[in-house]
């Protein structure tokens, strides 16, 4: 099996060819999915402040928020594709990260398997969080207070203290839930990340075939490409996240000093971030590549 230094090597070759134009498109799809996400979701926001009932609500919130992973993830697919392509140095534009949209059979039935896979993560990510965190906190009640009658009531007024410590426990809880999903999907996820470029070189590929291609190549993988995309960030990524944490200890102020200073920490952290995210993304076409290549040669012996 290729070991890390061959894939880093190669890693960088690409990353130093195609720099500029993945992060031109890296930010451009960063723009896209927050505008989508927004148009997508905003019908829900809307019900919300109009009053409509928990229930309603709940089911929108859903629905669309379905619909927006799906849209993030044809985004994603497109980007794949483009990053597959320009590992194997071969012809690529910005217009690949539509890709999705024009192809949406089979990549459609794809990308909705992702969605569903990631909904029922989250669903099992809720209930691990509420278990979790009722033993952290037995008193907290999972649904949204009445704010409308809160304020009728006056009760706001008073109790001020009432809304601060629910603000808390609500932040507390999407923390625990967003540490939990993030971890489940780690864990199962990764074991799908060549499905996208397995379709792509496999078209007419069933989609149950082309997720148990993909377990089979990330076998004994996947701690090899969470190494990988670690010694891919490298440096980068370690700036970003000092950045990151620098950048919250630096008092707020008027002052012109501390706001150019400010200023500069941004776009340093925004250069950094941007620079490891594209050297972590690409860390999955090398490694596809490699083990694809390995196994056509095994099979031509």
């Amino acid at each position: 099996m290729t070991d890390i230094k061959h894939l880093m090597l190669k890693l960088n070759q690409i990353s130093s060819q195609y720099l500029g134009k993945i992060m031109y498109a890296l930010f451009l799809i960063s723009i896209l999915e927050t505008i989508t996400s927004f148009a997508i979701l905003s019908p829900v926001m809307r019900l919300a402040a109009n009053g409509a009932s928990p229930a309603v609500v709940k089911i929108q919130t859903l629905l669309f928020a379905f619909l927006a992973i799906s849209v993030w993830l044809t985004f994603q697919f497109g980007f794949a594709v483009m990053l597959l392509k320009m590992t194997r140095r071969e012809y690529t534009n910005l217009g690949f990260i539509f890709i999705g949209f024009r192809r949406l059979n089979p990549a459609g039935k794809i990308i909705g398997a992702f969605g569903g896979l990631i909904a029922i993560l989250a669903l099992i990510s809720r209930f691990a969080t509420k278990f979790i965190f009722q033993k952290i906190n037995p008193d907290f009640v999972f649904s949204m207070p009445d704010i409308s009658s809160l304020q009728d009531a006056g009760q706001i007024a008073d109790q001020p203290e009432v809304i601060s410590t629910m603000a808390i426990d609500m932040l507390l809880f999407v923390a625990i839930f967003l540490a939990v999903l993030f971890i489940l999907g780690l864990f199962v996820l990764i074991r799908f990340v060549f499905v996208f470029q397995l379709h792509f070189d496999n078209p007419s590929m069933s989609i149950p075939k082309l997720f148990k291609k993909s377990w089979q190549m990330m076998h004994k993988n996947v701690f090899k490409l969470i190494l990988f995309a670690l010694r891919a960030g490298g440096k980068q990524l370690f700036i970003a996240i000092f950045l990151a944490i620098l950048v919250n200890f630096i008092p707020e102020s008027k002052n012109s000093g501390l706001s150019i200073l400010t200023f500069i920490i941004d776009m340093i952290y925004f250069i950094n971030m941007y620079t490891a995210m594209i050297r972590i993304y690409l860390t999955v076409p090398v490694m596809y590549e490699e083990i694809r290549n390995e196994k056509l040669a095994i099979s031509s012996e």
